[in-house]
């Protein structure tokens, strides 16, 4: 745990000397009126991301690590890879075609490899909270402490998806339908779970609370009301997608994702409709998206805890749960007055380092680090 304890005193030191070296900007462009905020020097953002990525990159035993790097060490070269990048009952074929390039043509180290992964991830990640965050400390803060920065040690193949499309965030913004399908087909070569992608645009884009998002709702409700039939189906579908080989491994021990996972991630999405008609003037273009995208997160999240192959579905979240990093910093600044800020601040960062202590610690016995290029095994 002392790497993980280290990251994230890094993050919270830099995340504040962010804040206070903000500068006022017009942020008009991409909130949908000439507004002035603070926004954070890029240099600083990356300086704050930068422990995450170097740790990420330098692992050599973490959760699954290891049999991603003997999968990298098993690639050819490009030259002799023509069997390998085309086989049709493979998964993957982006992955392995990027992979197999970056070793060709860059580095065999499989530490190069990992690097290179966790600097997309963490660069993806960085930008739009860079961007869109009214307070780029706290969002930075949020990343380690929901535990979000996990998938960069445990799951990279799928984050680098969730990373890659978060980034585009632009894009929904301004429609780019045709454009945001594209990428998400590309990426779903990567991982095929990124079409799940596809529907949940459309139920994303809109005002908050619309009739597409309370037809969500519906589902969701119907879901909880008829679980058993409701469980088979989605187990079925799962059998079909890149979970495949690990559904039967979770048939028996899976007990879907944690109430105190479902409560952490739905806290944003449960205080902007308590306070619904408080924001609904002050709602920008990013903040119904982020709205509409922590509803979805919050969704599938019971649905995985009902679902009996909940562990894997649970995994579906990490494309949509991300836009509380922009949500909750946003709530907190426009939901309460300035005389409550203080207190409500005080308790988010007690509540979300105690979440961190029992995911990490109680829930995964610390995630064990190890780093040949660091000499380093805690």
């Amino acid at each position: 745990m002392t790497v993980y304890w280290f990251m994230m005193a890094w993050v919270i030191l830099f995340g504040i000397l962010a804040q206070v070296s903000a500068r006022r900007v017009c942020v008009g462009e991409y909130l949908g009126e000439d507004i002035y905020e603070p926004r954070v020097h890029l240099f600083v953002a990356v300086v704050t991301f930068a422990v995450i990525i170097f740790f990420a990159g330098a692992r050599t035993h973490v959760a699954d690590t290891t049999t991603y790097i003997n999968i990298f060490n098993e690639y050819p070269l490009f030259q002799n890879a023509h069997d390998i990048i085309f086989d049709s009952s493979a998964r993957e074929p982006g992955f392995r075609l990027f992979s197999i390039l970056i070793k060709t043509y860059i580095s065999d180290n499989y530490t190069v490899w990992l690097s290179i992964i966790a600097l997309i991830s963490g660069i993806c990640v960085m930008f739009p909270l860079y961007k869109y965050s009214c307070n780029f400390g706290v969002s930075a803060f949020l990343f380690m402490a929901s535990c979000q920065f996990t998938w960069m040690f445990n799951g990279m193949r799928q984050f680098l998806v969730a990373a890659i499309i978060f980034s585009c965030t632009g894009l929904i913004l301004k429609n780019k339908t045709l454009l945001y399908i594209i990428i998400v087909c590309i990426l779903s070569t990567i991982h095929k779970s990124a079409f799940i992608l596809i529907p949940m645009y459309f139920i994303a884009q809109g005002e908050p609370w619309n009739k597409r998002t309370l037809l969500f709702i519906g589902c969701i409700i119907l879901a909880m009301l008829f679980t058993s039939k409701f469980t088979n189906l989605l187990t079925d579908v799962v059998e079909q997608t890149d979970y495949a080989s690990s559904v039967n491994e979770f048939k028996s021990t899976d007990d879907g994702t944690s109430p105190i996972r479902i409560l952490v991630e739905s806290v944003p999405i449960i205080l902007a409709f308590i306070y619904r008609n408080k924001i609904k003037d002050k709602l920008t273009p990013i903040i119904k998206l982020s709205i509409n995208m922590s509803l979805i997160a919050s969704g599938l999240y019971i649905i995985s805890k009902i679902a009996s192959s909940g562990i894997l579905l649970g995994r579906l979240p990490i494309y949509f749960s991300m836009y509380n990093l922009i949500l909750l910093p946003w709530l907190l600044k426009n939901v309460f007055e300035d005389r409550e800020k203080d207190l409500i601040y005080y308790i988010m960062i007690l509540c979300y380092f105690g979440f961190f202590y029992y995911q990490m610690v109680i829930t995964w016995g610390g995630m064990g680090y190890s780093s040949q290029l660091l000499n380093l095994e805690i």
